[in-house]
């Protein structure tokens, strides 16, 4: 139960975090930058603690792959929040569990059963409650109406980055050792590191105090992000991770989103999370009754 409090704390301090930067005007690339240095440094010695010091070849470019699609995924997602909202872009967000499950399908040959393809048949219905929402938020706020389309292409392109990033994942538990879990997402986070730090001097912003201060513990969430799925995965089943953790961050940066920034929530986007939380169930309960 503890690592899946952790899991649901990290999801919802990074997301708090990149809130914090878009209302104040950060530079997203500095943060960034600095976020995916402190989740390497961390990994690094995370893996000599644990003597989790061996890499293959192929889980070695797995992760700088995978790296480089965090980089794309968290540039999206900062987007996102900026153009429509903490609460919905997680839902967005949590509903892109659809693109992994038809990776297995078409990559590892799984055979889906029923219920997970009603769950994603779900998930997709809470896609598009969350994406009316925002056309309607959009369509009400005269001044928001040229950021209408804007607002839908963010959420649109979040469900399919982090959909992605999602993939390699699934690869790494199919193909690799458990051993080398650190060691990979050490080598995730220093790719990224290395891609967003060419991106900034290409672009050469301004890297402040707050920046550096904001990016660093965006980075330790980040990290934590996945070390804490990982390992509430291995003292509880899925059928309870998945779920909790969706309801969790959903949940809590809705709150959050409300109490901080005043942001509000329509009646859709209240179903859209139900309907996340209900599309996990089902996709859980289908994985399990397919064991």
């Amino acid at each position: 139960m503890l690592y899946l409090l952790l899991k649901v704390g990290s999801a919802v301090g990074m997301g708090l975090a990149l809130k914090h930067a878009d209302t104040r005007s950060l530079d997203r690339l500095p943060l960034i930058r600095v976020n995916y240095a402190v989740a390497a440094v961390i990994g690094f010695f995370a893996s000599i603690v644990l003597d989790q010091t061996h890499l293959s070849r192929p889980a070695l470019l797995l992760g700088a792959g995978t790296g480089m699609l965090f980089v794309v995924g968290l540039l999206v997602w900062t987007r996102a929040i900026g153009a429509a909202g903490l609460a919905l872009s997680v839902v967005a967000m949590r509903s892109a569990v659809v693109i992994p499950l038809l990776a297995s399908a078409v990559i590892w040959r799984e055979r889906l059963a029923p219920l997970e393809l009603g769950g994603s048949a779900v998930a997709l219905l809470a896609l598009a409650l969350v994406l009316s929402e925002a056309r309607t938020r959009a369509a009400a706020n005269p001044s928001s109406r040229r950021t209408a389309s804007p607002s839908l292409l963010w959420l649109v392109l979040l469900f399919l980055t982090d959909g992605l990033v999602m993939v390699p994942a699934l690869a790494f538990r199919q193909e690799m050792s458990s051993a080398e879990t650190m060691p990979f997402q050490t080598v995730i986070f220093a790719t990224a590191f290395l891609l967003s730090t060419l991106l900034y001097y290409l672009g050469r912003p301004r890297l402040s105090r707050q920046t550096l201060q904001w990016g660093s513990l965006l980075g330790v969430a980040n990290l934590g992000n996945y070390l804490f799925l990982v390992l509430a995965l291995t003292v509880l089943p899925g059928l309870v991770v998945y779920p909790a953790i969706a309801a969790g961050e959903v949940g809590l940066t809705a709150v959050a989103g409300r109490l901080l920034w005043k942001e509000r929530l329509g009646g859709r986007s209240w179903l859209g999370i139900a309907l996340v939380v209900a599309a996990l169930v089902m996709i859980q309960l289908g994985k399990a009754g397919g064991a």
